[in-house]
């Protein structure tokens, strides 16, 4: 069981490597931070599970991941038949969300330059493709970027035409 001066420690020099992984996740600034928050607090809850000399940065990946998905889950959100996206985006977005069931050093990478060639494209594209990967629904995404919603699903709709013309060929 390592103390707490330890875990303190880890805790500092993860905090922005924490914040980014907080970031990617809720594409938000507040709701970053307070992603943030909330991972140091389980941490410091369950400082007592941690086993000193394995990966702390990976535990604590998980802790933020799990209260990000329940909280996405208590958020009741409410999906229209519109909402659903097409079988084509389907797979790619199963790929980049279990992209930790299949860790191997070779999809990573393909995981890695998918993502790259994602963020290559126009950032007023690449913002509502990522909140639509991690899972709002096109109003969610009208409402926080404050755009009409045929705004929104032509720019997704964009990015997801850039992407495939730039994967052409990717196996």
């Amino acid at each position: 069981m390592p103390g707490n001066d330890y875990i303190t420690s880890q805790i500092l020099s993860s905090q922005t490597w924490l914040f980014h992984l907080a970031y990617n996740m809720t594409l938000d600034l507040d709701e970053a931070k307070d992603l943030l928050q909330e991972t140091v607090l389980k941490i410091l809850d369950n400082k007592n599970r941690f086993i000193q000399g394995t990966n702390f940065k990976g535990w604590s990946g998980v802790i933020m991941k799990n209260i990000f998905i329940n909280q996405r889950r208590r958020s009741d959100r409410i999906k229209t038949e519109n909402d659903t996206p097409d079988s084509e985006s389907s797979a790619f977005i199963d790929l980049v969300r279990n992209k930790e069931a299949d860790s191997t050093p070779e999809n990573n990478l393909s995981v890695n330059e998918i993502l790259a060639k994602v963020n290559r494209c126009p950032h007023e594209h690449v913002k509502p493709f990522r909140m639509m990967l991690a899972g709002y629904s096109y109003k969610e995404i009208a409402d926080r970027l404050n755009l009409p919603i045929g705004t929104v699903k032509s720019r997704i709709f964009a990015a997801r035409k850039m992407l495939q013309a730039s994967l052409a060929g990717y196996k």
